[in-house]
């Protein structure tokens, strides 16, 4: 994991002042004021953009993991729910079955295992995927129940968009006090690997790999803002089963609705970014709840005569956990032509004077 400051210099000469006014007597902690600006050349990875990047803006920091380093993700609040990689294009299918043991990938059937391919061709597939927008309102694997018997097998295809393959497997979850019992095997296994996963508060997230155990990837809930990601995400399409077509998208901008981010879209047409200032955030509509409102506004889709590129009418207004303020308008969407290294400059918003 790594991680790349960019403090401006009003922000580390604030610190050193409070610092050097604490006194041995003086028992305050030091209070490092957020970042005022900054540009961040985001760390995607490359063209092949493998990683995903979560941006902490107060900090002007980004720490960078590889997209394909964990499977399921554990929530840690009052609800017993997991999702799955959606930044793989992982999918899952309930089997019917409580018995691991009973069902073998072997015996499904061919448009079943279709139906776990994420494509443009898979009408089906937005039944399989955690809900791009807000995955913990409508993920692919039901809510744990509480009555063990009620927790169904699932089949899981763990995704190749952009990543290798990797080995289907079959899973059960159950809970476990405050926790969680996973019990995994491979897609025609006939026993099974049981795991015990704990909930950590000050995360969203506990992530399990299956080939690394419990892993880290996302930060502390309260230390990130917005993420950049290659990942699954959805459109209207009438053919497709619920009106929805599900499928994979490179530059998606996520939001940490889990943490505490709200965001909102502002048109330079309307407030010029120059201009934004702390009276017009208290006229936006910030969106907490769909971690998409960026998602791939951004830009716009290329042709067969254009590039993608970053749209130039808009910027975003990001307000942290801590409800500090920044607008954020990006700038490119490459690095010497090479994709997967956006680059967006941030600034807080202060009262005007």
């Amino acid at each position: 994991m790594q991680q790349y400051h960019f403090l401006t210099l009003t922000a580390l000469l604030a610190g050193v002042t409070l610092l050097s006014s604490c006194g041995e007597d003086d028992p305050e902690p030091v209070i490092i004021p957020p970042t005022e600006s900054g540009l961040i050349e985001v760390d995607g990875g490359g063209a092949a953009y493998p990683n995903t990047a979560f941006i902490d803006l107060s900090k002007g920091t980004q720490t960078s993991v590889s997209r394909d380093s964990w499977d399921l993700a554990f929530a840690t609040g009052s609800e017993f729910k997991v999702l799955i990689n959606g930044t793989t294009g992982a999918m899952a299918s309930a089997t019917g079955e409580t018995d691991i043991n009973a069902v073998s990938t072997a015996a499904m059937s061919a448009a079943d295992s279709a139906a776990l391919v994420l494509s443009f061709t898979n009408l089906e597939g937005i039944l399989h995927v955690d809900d791009p927008s807000m995955p913990l309102s409508k993920p692919a694997i039901a809510a744990v129940s509480a009555t063990e018997a009620s927790n169904e097998v699932y089949f899981l295809s763990r995704g190749a968009s952009g990543v290798d393959a990797k080995p289907w497997k079959k899973i059960r979850i159950i809970r476990n006090g405050d926790g969680y019992t996973l019990q995994h095997a491979a897609g025609d296994a006939t026993d099974f690997t049981s795991v015990d996963i704990g909930k950590d508060s000050d995360y969203n997230f506990v992530y399990f790999s299956f080939e690394n155990g419990v892993v880290e990837v996302e930060p502390a809930k309260d230390t990130w803002d917005i993420s950049w990601t290659a990942g699954t995400s959805s459109t209207p399409f009438p053919q497709a089963t619920n009106g929805t077509l599900a499928y994979f998208f490179q530059d998606l901008i996520y939001q940490n609705i889990y943490g505490g981010s709200a965001v909102s879209e502002v048109l330079e047409e309307d407030i010029a970014y120059e201009n934004f200032s702390v009276q017009d955030a208290e006229t936006l509509p910030f969106n907490s709840t769909d971690r998409l409102t960026i998602g791939s506004n951004w830009r716009a889709g290329g042709g067969p005569s254009s590039s993608p590129a970053v749209k130039e009418d808009r910027y975003y207004v990001v307000k942290d956990s801590e409800n500090n303020i920044y607008k954020v308008r990006f700038l490119s969407l490459t690095k010497d032509g090479e994709r997967g290294k956006p680059s967006f400059e941030f600034e807080l918003v202060t009262e005007d004077l």
